[in-house]
């Protein structure tokens, strides 16, 4: 019967995801198809302050720059800015700019549209994430020096400023756009423009900007972007060439497009990362033996093996992958059920504990994580009710709303990990820890200037979350993107919210 029901709901996801793409038709079937799979439905936003999941991404980064890029070693690589150098005391970054840049309005880009952006970032009245990630910048010392010039003053050095700055919400956009003008129609500079963008619609279509900064770019004369929840409709897409580029593709799925000559699989290093997240604000989860417990009952390979199928790499509830230098441990924790069992006794739990655990297939694999997280934590005494809800309303109605949720997060430098979801000021706090002392760890951490020494304080904050905090990091995804035959140009990123199609092209 689980089969029959997993076969028809993917043969009506397929038939709901050619119904959608079937209006678009005539708009976008020349164009390059790409499918997503996170969704943000009514809080779609071409506003990049306002990004709520990859989802926004999709059209974000194709629309926009950023100051800098950064590789999957977090090394920068000029963008909008063409070279960037620090001031002898630490306290100030110049950056140059490029100049014979304009905004799709027509508008010449220039320092005031730097300023403006990461002031506008700054301002709580915004209410962007990125506040929490950019706590050491000081508004005041913001400035143009001259149209191609700007500066960042700090209080304290910050050593890693340009990689700091270099998030998902730092998109340029232009002096003087407000969130209401943004949110529907962006004015970027990036490789495409907007030519059809509905929040909550099915389908959009972004065209080549006839005149972007950087010579040849974009290859494709246009991209359209749907988003399949179902893994099995996505893999049926790309088999039947019906979209070119899938960006994450269900481990399920991986073993069936192995051997199609059609498609190529692309992997990345270690992804976002799978997470179990709960308020430490609220019973049970108050109790920190319970959260500790509940870390203890997990076997991270045998889940890697089981829900990734391998196509991952072991945490250790630490936002920072094993392999980083700033993470506190190079060994993920072993399977204790006795220890668990214990500390759960100690936490007045004698005879188990019982609760819900809310998720979505809103990632590939949080689903299979949740289930299985539940099955290897029976054996100390915990009796987990999965409650496995709508993938399309799971950002909006489910996570952040519930004590105890899956989630997953993409990958960040180690003082924009620790920080986006942790510290007091996050916008998205989804364990609701909230420390002053782990604060202070990262703000010394991210004004530290003797390398050594910041590494150590990102090591202690990492230890300090990981021992105490609400979050469990069993595995970091090495995500897999299926590419149609004919395509090529097409880079992931670990970072995988950072995409750029700016090379990609498809021979129909």
């Amino acid at each position: 019967m689980r089969l029959i029901g997993l076969v028809s709901a993917a043969a009506m996801a397929a038939v709901c995801f050619a119904s959608a793409g079937a209006a678009y038709a005539a708009a976008g079937d020349d164009c390059v198809k790409v499918l997503g799979y996170e969704w943000s439905g009514e809080k779609q936003s071409m506003d990049p302050a306002d990004m709520h999941s990859g989802d926004d991404a999709y059209h974000i980064f194709a629309v926009y720059n950023r100051l800098i890029d950064v590789d999957d070693n977090f090394k920068t690589i000029p963008e909008l800015a063409t070279s960037w150098s620090v001031s002898s005391d630490g306290l100030t970054w110049t950056f140059k700019l490029r100049q014979g840049v304009k905004f799709h309005s027509g508008k010449d880009f220039t320092s005031a549209d730097v300023v403006y952006t990461f002031k506008r970032l700054l301002d709580p009245k915004v209410g962007s994430g990125a506040r929490a990630v950019m706590s050491f910048l000081d508004p005041d010392g913001i400035k143009a020096v001259d149209p191609y010039t700007v500066t960042f003053t700090t209080k304290k050095p910050v050593v890693e400023l340009p990689v700091l700055i270099t998030n998902k919400f730092t998109n340029i956009v232009s002096d003087g756009a407000t969130h209401e003008q943004l949110r529907l129609h962006e004015d970027g500079t990036g490789p495409f423009i907007q030519e059809q963008f509905v929040p909550n619609a099915p389908v959009r279509i972004l065209k080549a900007n006839p005149d972007y900064w950087d010579p040849g770019k974009p290859k494709a004369k246009c991209l359209r972007i749907t988003v399949s929840q179902e893994p099995v409709a996505a893999v049926a897409a790309i088999k039947a060439g019906q979209v070119d580029l899938v960006l994450n593709v269900d481990p399920t799925g991986i073993p069936s497009l192995k051997g199609d000559a059609n498609v190529t699989l692309l992997q990345t290093g270690a992804s976002n990362s799978m997470t179990i997240s709960m308020w430490v604000d609220t019973p049970p989860f108050d109790n920190v033996k319970v959260r500790q417990a509940l870390k203890m009952v997990v076997d991270r390979q045998a889940m890697i093996n089981t829900v990734l199928l391998g196509y991952g790499e072991p945490g250790a509830d630490d936002p920072v992958p094993l392999g980083n230098p700033a993470s506190f441990t190079k060994e993920a924790p072993k399977q204790d059920i006795a220890g668990a069992k214990k500390l759960l006794a100690e936490a007045g739990h004698a005879d188990g504990l019982k609760f819900d655990l809310y998720t979505a297939e809103a990632v590939p694999g949080m689903v299979r994580m949740a289930q299985v997280f539940a099955e290897m934590a029976k054996p100390a005494g915990f009796d987990i009710n999965v409650i496995n809800t709508p993938a399309e309303s799971f950002w909006d109605n489910v996570w952040l709303h519930k004590p105890i949720v899956t989630s997953a997060w993409s990958m960040r430098p180690p003082g924009q990990a620790l920080a986006v979801a942790y510290t007091q000021d996050a916008k998205w706090k989804e364990t609701h820890w909230e420390r002053p002392d782990y604060d202070a760890l990262l703000h010394k951490a991210n004004t530290t200037v003797d390398p050594a020494a910041r590494l150590k304080l990102y090591q202690d904050a990492g230890k300090m979350l990981a021992e105490q905090g609400g979050v469990i990091i069993p595995m970091f995804v090495h995500q897999v993107l299926a590419l149609r035959k004919g395509c090529t140009g097409y880079k992931p990123l670990a970072q995988n919210f950072n995409l750029n199609f700016e090379t990609l092209s498809c021979k129909n």
